[in-house]
């Protein structure tokens, strides 16, 4: 996202499965130098849905969420949209989750403990169009190009194949998520092989390592 891309309206969907911190964000951008309509919802699906209908400019997504695994949710609406830019709002004081942030394409790192005057500064920077990141720590070079790799391949599995890395990160074996997925073992190894040939990996080891690249601190 580049400076003035917005029309004179900016549309804002604030993602967030917290109420207060919903309304918090919300009243926080009215305070903004910016013409605000602003949507609210509580699930990554409804996010998608309302960035599926159009006319969303930015999203301050919230990293955990009920039907949100870590950054997936990140990656999939920044797959999904390009054309949309995301901020991150999260808990997370950590400098190398903002890093993963930064290299999934994201434009802005927002601490939710922030004060409200730099809130309102930080979203300012955003709905002019500039990029804002919290925290400093961004790491050497070659650690920002391993993230960016990493979130590329992680970025080309479907939704199914996804979940069937976390249920491999957690030890299940074929049997066990074709029950737990309600589908054929045989599907299940067509998805394995499918999701070691993506990520460039060759053991179940190494696919619960990618899978913990996603988590984010509390």
């Amino acid at each position: 996202m580049t400076a003035n891309v917005f029309s004179d309206q900016i549309n804002v969907l604030v993602a967030d499965d917290h109420p207060l911190f919903r309304q918090a964000l919300s009243e926080a951008l009215s305070q903004t130098d910016h013409n605000i309509s602003i949507r609210q919802v509580q699930t990554l699906t409804d996010a998608l849905t309302a960035a599926n209908e159009g006319e969303i400019d930015l999203i301050l997504l919230d990293l955990k969420m009920p039907d949100c695994v870590g950054l997936m949710g990140l990656i999939e609406i920044r797959e999904k949209h390009p054309e949309i830019a995301v901020a991150v709002v999260t808990a997370s004081e950590s400098s190398q989750t903002m890093r993963k942030v930064k290299s999934s394409g994201a434009v802005g790192y927002l601490i939710k403990s922030m004060e409200l005057d730099n809130l309102v500064s930080a979203l300012n920077e955003l709905l002019k169009g500039n990029k804002y990141f919290s925290l400093e720590g961004i790491d050497s070079p070659e650690d920002i190009n391993d993230d960016i790799d990493a979130m590329k391949k992680l970025a080309s599995l479907t939704p199914k194949q996804q979940h069937v890395l976390s249920l491999i990160s957690r030890g299940y074996l074929n049997k066990q998520i074709a029950y737990e997925l309600d589908i054929k073992e045989t599907t299940v190894k067509t998805h394995v092989s499918e999701i070691f040939r993506k990520l460039g990996i060759f053991n179940r080891t190494q696919a619960a390592i990618f899978n913990q690249y996603l988590n984010v601190p509390d």
